[in-house]
């Protein structure tokens, strides 16, 4: 088909694009087709279509576009800020954009829209689309560097996340005379031992009843677990005797440099009373907070090793015995007012990571009064004081506040916050939510020998480095199998990953294997194919497939995906499968047979193949037709990214009625090649996407590039 040079074909190239933006995987790069086809086999036709197209003389040499960045962490003037001092033009949205001074960063200014309680009951709150966090840039088209190094710097320099930290804190009251008994043997070491467990760390000196710090210049290897153990036993044991009592044991998930605010109390109503010209007297209440504040403000130095906080602690009770009583003229008791006591803490301390530290001095003495009498005789109005006595005595109560830092990793920010590996903080049943399991750390793969691969991490950084100076290739083959926490191979590591959470839940018993269905050619039927219910077909066709044991022979069903495909009768022929009786005697022979059967084509085309030979491979598909339903609920880049697949995770989880009928197509049959041959397939791809790697470097020329200084803009 030949295209002339008009109106029409833009339409038409229009069309390719988007057509090749569908995501097409695993082809190969067709030069000059443009971004949206780098993936796409395509069709002469259309490849000459795109030529003319970009073979078009383009009058402009600047062609300015715009892209609007969310900004996650950093407010959008701060942002135009810090681009400012390095060198972009930062302008406001009511000035035009100057096209010589490309790139141009303009925040886009706050709305009054989103009120969230209107000023007045008859006004409804409005809204709009425009998030508020962002930032609008324009640049130019064919110079992607400028985008790009923007880009970079906004997410390596600016927008970046502050440093999570765990903040526990157990609040305890106690006895004076049991406090003497609480404290913690600090001891030297020569070195530190292996394992991490010693922390390096400079105390100033204090000392809190036998809890004794060593002075500013002595160093010492602190063992952490050890100090945590044993501070927690002594505690125990002192609430075990009754001599001291647990108050609260918050924690809070903070940010670096940012103020937490822990507050466990109760609002205690306070009587006030005031009197008028006529001698009227009225009263009213005011609430008093009664409990536990502790507002804190942590700081990380540089090297994870220490934690500044500015803490505010403040412990206030009702006293008991001792309230205030408001009377009427008659002497008639209105009201009662309890006396609140109040113990306050304001302090700056640094205290090594992971290691506990003591908040005491919040003293309290209550007076208590026992009264010892004689039945009846004590209570006598003038004689009962013979009868009875009173002895008043003082007790001395200490809130002492024991916090601990805990600095979490800044890759790995799933740690301390992150539940317990149990079943109850899944979603099962849920009439309102879908099913969700929390992935468990034996739910993930140990995959060091890839992370810490040197020559992975070289081709990585090369990736990394030619997605910054073009920010379109980021999600371009194979660049995008390397670039940012990408790793080759890894989706099919992922699908085996989510068949280890379905097996271990044992999901297969919610899928019965009469109720799957697949498509058999059919030349006497116009559409070409009739439905087959797997059960059905088998018991007739291969009934030892249904056996422990199975039998010689097994059943293949082959897809031949054609999703690169743009003949009508090709797409719609996918879902059918060929089905095939072929020798398989042994489980052996049957990992063989499917390791050839899912190899592509001559032509390069995917195929894959379930192959049944026994009961057991059956199961084997249930858990495939369940591993494609779980892939599309919680969506590609979330499942079967290893970046993505990691502990605290929430799972979607697929759930089968008792009345579904599952189709069995390529995707099913993919999913069960990837589950049961995941190792050398993902060893396959991998190989295939470094040699992709090495071979568009190559053609490309992307190594000289890399000898040239890295452009700002």
């Amino acid at each position: 088909m030949k295209i002339r040079s008009n109106l029409p074909q833009i339409k038409w190239a229009a069309l390719a694009l988007a057509f090749g933006s569908m995501g097409f995987a695993q082809a190969q790069p067709v030069p000059g087709a443009g971004v949206g086809l780098n993936r796409l086999r395509v069709k002469p036709w259309l490849q000459n279509a795109l030529s003319e197209l970009a073979n078009l003389p383009d009058t402009n040499t600047v062609k300015v576009a715009s892209k609007r960045i969310t900004l996650s962490y950093i407010d959008p003037t701060r942002a135009t800020q810090l681009l400012g001092l390095h060198g972009y033009t930062i302008s406001k949205p009511d000035v035009p954009v100057d096209p010589t001074k490309l790139p141009v960063v303009i925040a886009l200014p706050g709305t009054t829209f989103h009120e969230t309680v209107p000023a007045t009951a008859e006004k409804f709150p409005q809204t709009e689309t425009d998030p508020l966090n962002e930032l609008v840039v324009f640049h130019d088209e064919n110079n992607p560097a400028q985008l790009s190094g923007l880009v970079m710097i906004l997410k390596n320099n600016i927008d970046k996340p502050a440093r999570q930290i765990i903040i526990e804190a157990m609040i305890l009251e106690i006895s004076s005379t049991s406090l003497s008994e609480l404290g913690v043997q600090w001891s030297r070491a020569s070195s530190a031992k292996a394992g991490g467990n010693f922390i390096n760390n400079k105390l100033s000196g204090l000392t809190i009843g036998n809890l004794k710090y060593p002075t500013a210049d002595a160093a010492l290897d602190l063992t952490t677990k050890g100090i945590l153990h044993d501070l927690n036993t002594q505690i125990k044991a002192l609430v075990r005797n009754g001599e001291a009592e647990v108050l609260s044991r918050p924690s809070v998930l903070a940010l670096n440099n940012r103020m937490a605010y822990i507050s466990v109390a109760e609002d205690i109503p306070i009587a006030r009373s005031s009197y008028s010209k006529n001698d009227y007297q009225s009263t009213s209440f005011a609430k008093e907070k009664a409990g536990i504040t502790l507002t804190l403000r942590p700081r990380i130095d540089a090297e994870d090793g220490e934690v500044s906080m500015q803490i505010n602690a403040e412990v206030t009770a009702k006293v008991p015995d001792a309230d205030l009583e408001v009377r009427n003229k008659d002497g008639m008791i209105l009201a009662s007012s309890p006396t609140i006591s109040r113990r306050e803490v304001r302090t700056y301390v640094r205290v090594a990571n992971n290691t506990p530290f003591i908040i005491g001095g919040l003293i309290a003495k209550d007076k208590q009064s026992t009264v010892d009498k004689v039945p009846l005789l004590g209570d006598l109005p003038i004689l009962g004081s013979l009868f009875r006595s009173k002895k008043d005595s003082a007790v001395k109560r200490e809130v002492i506040i024991v916090i601990t830092p805990f600095v979490l990793p800044e890759e790995h920010v799933m740690g301390r916050n992150m539940p317990k590996d149990e079943d109850a903080f899944d979603s099962v049943d849920n009439q309102l939510f879908r099913d969700a399991y929390r992935i468990r750390a034996e739910d993930t793969f140990d995959l060091n020998y890839l992370f810490e691969n040197k020559q992975l991490l070289h081709m990585k950084a090369l990736a990394d480095r030619i997605v910054t100076g073009n920010i379109f290739l980021a999600n371009q083959y194979p660049y995008n199998k390397f670039h940012g926490k990408a790793v080759p191979g890894e989706t099919i590591l992922c699908y085996r990953q989510i068949y280890e959470v379905l097996k271990r839940k044992d999901m297969r018993k919610k899928l019965e294997a009469s109720k799957l269905i697949f498509f058999e050619p059919d030349k006497n039927i116009q559409s070409g194919h009739r439905v087959r219910f797997l059960g059905d077909y088998i018991s007739t066709q291969a009934p030892e497939v249904l056996t422990e044991q199975g039998g010689a022979k097994a059943v293949a069903l082959t897809y031949t995906l054609q999703r690169d495909s743009d003949n009508a009768r090709s797409i719609f022929r996918e879902p059918v499968p060929e089905i095939s009786m072929i020798d398989c005697a042994n489980e052996a022979d049957w990992r063989k047979q499917l390791w050839e059967l899912n190899q592509p084509a001559v032509d390069g085309q995917e195929k894959y193949t379930v192959l049944l030979r026994r009961k057991q491979d059956v199961d084997r598909l249930k858990y495939a037709v369940l591993i494609k339903k779980t892939v599309g609920l919680n969506t590609e880049r979330l499942v079967l990214s290893l970046g993505n697949f990691t502990r605290g995770r929430l799972l979607l989880m697929p759930r089968v009625k008792p009345q579904d009928i599952e189709l069995i197509d390529g995707d099913v049959a993919r999913s069960f090649f990837y589950s049961e041959m995941y190792y050398q397939a993902s060893q396959v791809e991998m190989e295939k996407d470094i040699a992709a790697f090495r071979r568009v470097i190559e053609e490309k020329g992307h190594l000289k590039e890399m000898l040239k200084p890295n452009p700002r803009r």
